[in-house]
């Protein structure tokens, strides 16, 4: 490694749990994908000076294709659909429903929580009737009116399907049940996610931590 490279990487380590390529965590990934899971969560960017983005995925090569295109660095934090279904704050619908999800009134619990001050998840996933495929679409949503939060969700241009909610706190728990706030855990460990690392570098290191 150059000088130039070894001032620029000072500090990472090759630690194989945090490595978002190692083929184990791949794996996870792959294996839930092929179940017609969907995967989602957040992206946050190693200094990228802007806050993270919220993804989702319905196959394994968009998911490793994003990986792969992200910067050394980035951080992605994954969940499993499956996996945490009973964490959810609320659900309305199934993904092969095809009846419309109208207004807001059925989702007293994720109007509760927002008028009480909460940062949620929400992931809407369904069926292509064309192709069987699973489509999904996520976001985070706070401190919405209840016209806000129906343009939020695409109520009014007829939302089908399923919507899931998740406290952003609950999603981040740690063993202890208490939310981790950062984006790097450190020695603690989100026990909802399917996979919690970084993008590594050429020679295989991701940073302990870092500005995101």
């Amino acid at each position: 490694m150059s000088d130039d490279l070894s001032r620029r990487f000072a500090g990472w380590e090759d630690v194989p749990a945090r490595n978002l390529l190692l083929p184990s965590n791949l794996a996870l990934v792959r294996e839930a994908l092929q179940k017609q899971d969907v995967v989602f969560g957040q992206h946050y960017y190693y200094a990228g000076g802007r806050s993270g983005d919220p993804f989702c995925f319905g196959d394994y090569e968009s998911y490793h294709r994003a990986v792969l295109e992200s910067r050394p660095g980035d951080h992605f934090t994954v969940y499993s659909r499956r996996l945490v279904l009973p964490k959810a704050l609320q659900r309305v619908g199934e993904p092969r429903s095809t009846q419309p999800i109208l207004g807001v009134d059925g989702l007293g619990e994720v109007r509760e929580a927002l008028a009480a001050g909460k940062e949620i998840v929400f992931l809407a996933c369904w069926i292509e009737p064309e192709s069987s495929r699973i489509r999904s679409e996520a976001g985070i949503i706070w401190d919405l009116t209840d016209e806000e939060l129906r343009e939020q969700l695409g109520l009014d241009k007829g939302r089908w399907g399923e919507l899931l909610f998740f406290l952003v706190e609950t999603l981040d728990e740690d063993e202890e049940g208490k939310p981790i706030g950062a984006v790097s855990p450190g020695a603690r460990r989100r026990v909802n996610a399917l996979v919690d690392g970084k993008r590594p570098n050429e020679a295989g290191m991701t940073p302990a931590s870092g500005v995101y």
